[in-house]
């Protein structure tokens, strides 16, 4: 697979890391979708090393997605380094350079230059007119997600690569490449079976990939809420252990004043 175009990169503004707001240094992404520094993912971990070294899974910093650790055996340190690299975030994290026609990667390889005005979020290429339709036409690649050069520049934090290497930490020979928005996680086609076969919305990462990031900006928002909704649930818990515990003290000091009463007879 080609690593993404360079040319298409000098274009682009740079996003920003959402936990040290600067660029991205090796830009790692999460099974929820979202990335971050990986020295900051790092640190984020090893902030909360107790709870997660015990439940063998953590929140992501935006959404509160719950994510399993990568691998076992490992220590809180190394987890980090263990999630997929977003090849997109790392090439836009580039240096500036000055704007230049952005070549069709399908046409260079046989040695001929053309202004490509496509890019392809799976195949990581980019691609002019006429090869867009071939693209496009050919079995294997007739659901790819072709997004325009112009929506590329323009708003280059909706693109997301799908690493090959982003395996099932479940499955491990299985490819994730499916995204339930009801649990706000990733998973294989065996986790859709098993796990998510009663979830209203289950969306294909290759097929959906241009629109997915639409409804991830306001997850935060959602986690919030979900966060909010257990601490109410806590609360509720809490106040009903409190009043059954109440009415227990309550019928011990009854039955304490009924034996002293009879003492005293």
């Amino acid at each position: 697979m080609a690593s993404a175009n360079p040319g298409i990169i000098q274009h682009a503004e740079k996003p920003h890391c959402p936990i040290c707001l600067s660029k991205f240094k090796t830009p790692r992404q999460l099974t929820c979708l979202h990335s971050f520094c990986q020295s900051c993912l790092e640190d984020y971990i090893s902030s909360k090393a107790v709870k997660v070294m015990e439940l063998k899974q953590f929140e992501c910093p935006i959404c509160r997605a719950v994510i399993l650790v990568p691998r076992k055996g490992k220590t809180s340190k190394m987890w980090a380094s263990l999630f997929p690299i977003n090849s997109i975030l790392q090439s836009i994290g580039g240096e500036e350079k000055d704007e230049v026609d952005i070549p069709c990667d399908c046409c260079l390889s046989d040695g001929v230059s053309v202004t490509a005005n496509g890019f392809c979020i799976v195949c990581e290429e980019a691609m002019c007119t006429s090869c867009i339709k071939v693209h496009q036409k050919q079995k294997v690649s007739k659901d790819h997600s072709i997004v325009t050069i112009d929506e590329l520049t323009n708003n280059p934090k909706n693109l997301i690569r799908f690493d090959k290497g982003f395996r099932c930490q479940e499955h491990e020979e299985e490819e994730l490449k499916f995204y339930c928005k009801d649990h706000m996680i990733t998973c294989c086609a065996n986790c859709c079976i098993v796990h998510h076969r009663n979830c209203a919305q289950v969306l294909d990462l290759r097929k959906d990939a241009k629109y997915l990031l639409k409804d991830v900006k306001p997850l935060h928002i959602l986690g919030e809420i979900k966060k909010i909704e257990n601490l109410l649930m806590d609360v509720e818990k809490n106040n009903d252990s409190n009043i059954v515990s109440l009415e227990t003290q309550v019928e011990e000091m009854t039955n304490r004043i009924k034996k002293i009463k009879k003492k005293n007879k």
